[in-house]
């Protein structure tokens, strides 16, 4: 049944796997137009794999994946947390990487294998390099909603040296304490302070005051 044009299809690890009636859209117009069943089963897992390559890092960096959306022109991976901007780049990065990973081993398997005779082969062989390829490049364009608009700012991060570590997540300096004065010190415990120190020129009782007015080394400036 189908909630909010979604039909959840699976759970991942206690997140939703949810589709929108707009995929076989998203699917027909990328393999324009043709009826192509097995290029329609590579695009789904395209979509699949970028969005839990934003899952994993999510769950890597101790946030909550709440929903995994696959749509006919893209996907979602919605999430909950307090991530600081490194997470936000860091998140991006992830869909983009999943990919690529399945591009590599792609390419690693057409090697192995040769060419390919089946039609079922060249469909998904197909869907897994140069649609991958070309989704790849759009999500990494710094437009926003895509990923690159999040993605590209990791690398001005990292050259500063803000990948070395998240100022919000390095504990606070230790407190400076005082070291106190040790005994015969000005200052010292049970000593008042200038005591035993002579007096700056110019300090003290004038002459001829009466005795009690005036002032010591704590009385005012010089008169």
């Amino acid at each position: 049944m189908l909630e909010g044009g979604y039909l959840r299809i699976a759970t991942i690890g206690g997140t939703a796997v949810r589709l929108h009636w707009t995929l076989p859209l998203g699917a027909l117009a990328f393999s324009r137009g043709r009826i192509l069943p097995f290029f329609w089963l590579g695009f789904f897992l395209v979509v699949l794999i970028h969005e839990l390559g934003h899952a994993l890092v999510v769950w890597s960096l101790r946030h909550r994946v709440v929903a995994i959306d696959i749509t006919g022109f893209g996907g979602m991976c919605r999430w909950r947390g307090n991530p600081t901007p490194l997470h936000r780049s860091a998140i991006a990065w992830g869909g983009v990487a999943a990919q690529g990973i399945l591009l590599g081993a792609t390419w690693l398997a057409l090697l192995h294998v040769g060419r390919l005779t089946q039609a079922w082969q060249l469909q998904l062989a197909s869907v897994f390099t140069s649609t991958n390829l070309w989704l790849i490049v759009i999500n990494l364009l710094p437009i926003p909603p895509l990923d690159g608009s999040e993605a590209w700012r990791l690398l001005p991060r990292l050259l500063s040296g803000g990948g070395r570590g998240d100022p919000s997540r390095r504990p606070p300096p230790p407190p400076r304490h005082r070291v106190p004065p040790r005994p015969g010190q000005p200052g010292s415990p049970g000593q008042p302070r200038g005591w035993g120190q002579a007096p700056p020129p110019g300090w003290g009782p004038r002459p001829g005051a009466p005795p009690g007015r005036g002032g010591g080394g704590q009385s005012g400036g010089p008169r």
